[in-house]
């Protein structure tokens, strides 16, 4: 295992993904307007445990970059395929089963889903290509 190299794409993925998460929800709340402080669940904004939220586009980062470096030799074609596939992998292990499990159990405002499929669409594609030029697959 290339350590430095997870490191790097767990910190350079991290910013992205929380740089497009921004974006994404602000998108969102512009085309279908929601208040995240007010979903079902959510703890309170000035609870510093909810520090921790933006702490999860690093996390997804470094477990998808640990997993990038043991499956990063099954991926074929060129680094820019490479890394689509990879990101086109994660919509569907990540995305596509948690907007199942949202849309079948939980009452969340339309624009809230709208951001999830905008950074599994978006941002996990992003993510491939950042670890298939950091790998040079």
């Amino acid at each position: 295992m290339n350590v430095k190299k997870i490191l790097l794409a767990g910190c350079a993925g991290g910013a992205v993904l929380l740089f497009l998460q921004m974006i994404f929800s602000s998108v969102s709340i512009v085309v279908a307007p929601y208040d995240i402080a007010k979903i079902g669940g959510i703890r309170a904004m000035d609870d510093p445990i909810m520090l921790l939220f933006f702490f999860y586009p690093f996390v997804l980062a470094f477990a998808a970059a640990g997993v990038f470096e043991v499956v990063k030799s099954s991926l074929t074609g060129t680094q820019t395929n490479k890394g689509l596939m990879y990101g086109l992998l994660l919509f569907v292990i990540v995305t596509i089963p948690s907007i199942f499990i949202m849309v079948s159990s939980m009452d969340y405002p339309p624009g809230f889903y709208l951001a999830q499929v905008l950074e599994g669409v978006v941002g996990y594609p992003v993510l491939g290509l950042i670890f298939a030029k950091i790998w040079k697959v």
